[in-house]
């Protein structure tokens, strides 16, 4: 029986449509987009029109793309680019930067260490299907809050943030604040705070405009769009000051030294063009199979479903089952030809727990599971798929209770 794999949050396949654009720059367009010479002219232009493709679709200027190495880059350009340039402005304040309880590692471990070099950092709880509130958000940000960074979709609950609101937020404070400058003599500046939101997991099914979602800063993943993996894409938009965090060349403007991956750049194009065209219909058809593998789950006794109904990614479902190990039952279900991850593929080998979870679980009143199960599903992925998971989760549970694994039915 083929293998059904329910993990396309972690990786997805590479569309057979972006493989054929890319092939041309693995062998006969392979020169440096660097040269002088005609073959390296001839790269340079397609790199330029992949950025204005891509520019396109997300509606922004093409001098606003900056081409990376990955989504875990572009977003350590996002916050530590964005604070070192402030920091060059104010040498004499505190830089600030408020982000979820919820965000990526790729967020919060460059935070981490923002805060040992001594920025000042304000984590902001969610409710108890793990959206930010708005007002904690705008109680938060101070004259020195140089970047805010929430993601737009979680990567493994499925949780939709309101990114704009958030956005109508920011604009209100700093309107309030140009206000204030005219009574007053206050120490920020008019162009901050700034706001970066995460959109990996958000591109194949969500809005993408960047002006209608009122960020500043916006990071996509390929790998995550049936795109080549090792290519990422930071939006930057104009007027945002921003300093490089790799050095040895002038490349993306200057703010991202190396010499461009061409292919994977071709590809992230290519891979961008096809969600855009397949996103109204992909997007019902998996949230049909959504709603099929959460209405199952729940005929299940004990299993918890974790994250928002309503405000949810139409391929993602997230659930517990209280007193299981959830690697066990992961390694279980691999066992019988299903693939599914506990937690992000990014530390799926670090704790035990989830701190997507611990953080749900704080307002849930510390008595919900911290770790869990993720079925993210994808373009191949069918009803009679959820059927068969569901048949062999069931099967597992039944094990388990003979084996008193589960104390109760």
């Amino acid at each position: 029986m083929n293998r059904i794999y329910m993990d396309h949050a972690a990786a997805t396949p590479v569309d057979a449509r972006v493989i054929a654009d890319m092939a041309p720059f693995w062998d006969k367009m392979f020169a440096n987009p660097g040269a002088i010479h005609r073959e390296g002219v001839e790269v340079v232009n397609m790199i330029g029109r992949a950025r204005a493709n891509i520019a396109g679709i997300l509606g922004i200027h093409a001098d606003e793309v900056v081409f990376t190495g990955s989504a875990t880059e572009s977003v350590n350009l996002a916050l530590l680019g964005t604070v070192r340039a402030w920091q060059e402005m104010h040498p004499e304040r505190i830089a600030h930067i408020i982000v979820s309880a919820v965000e990526h590692d790729a967020v919060l471990e460059p935070v981490y260490i923002l805060e040992q070099e001594g920025v000042r950092v304000t984590r902001i709880p969610v409710d108890a299907e793990g959206i930010v509130l708005l007002k904690n958000i705008e109680e938060a940000i101070t004259e020195d809050t140089v970047i805010i960074s929430v993601m737009y979709a979680n990567n493994e609950i499925g949780t939709i943030q309101p990114i704009r609101d958030i956005a109508k937020t920011i604009r209100k404070w700093k309107k309030n604040f140009r206000e204030a400058v005219r009574t007053e003599k206050p120490t920020g500046d008019g162009r901050y705070p700034l706001f970066h939101t995460d959109a990996c997991q958000a591109t194949n099914y969500l809005d993408m405009h960047v002006p209608r979602l009122g960020v500043d800063l916006l990071t996509l993943s390929a790998g995550k769009i049936y795109g080549p993996k090792g290519v990422g894409l930071l939006v930057v938009t104009r007027d945002v000051p921003l300093r490089s965090i790799i050095s040895g060349g002038s490349q993306e403007g200057g703010r991202r030294a190396g010499t461009e991956n061409v292919p994977g750049v071709i590809g992230l194009s290519s891979a961008l063009t096809l969600a855009q065209e397949m996103k109204e219909v992909e997007s019902q058809r998996l949230t049909e199979v959504r709603d099929h593998a959460m209405l199952a789950l729940r005929a299940i006794p004990g299993v918890i479903i974790n994250g928002s109904v309503a405000e949810r990614l139409p391929n993602n479902v997230h659930f517990s089952l209280p007193g299981v190990d959830h690697e066990f039952l992961a390694i279980a279900l691999d066992a019988k030809g299903i693939a599914v991850a506990t937690k992000s593929a990014c530390n799926e080998s670090d704790a035990e727990y989830s701190h997507v979870l611990l953080a749900l679980n704080e307002s849930r009143g510390g008595t919900y599971p911290t770790s869990g199960i993720r079925l993210s599903f994808g373009r191949q992925t069918t009803i009679d798929h959820v059927d068969r998971f569901i048949e062999a989760l069931g099967a597992i549970r039944e094990q388990m209770l003979v084996s008193g694994v589960i104390l109760e039915k």
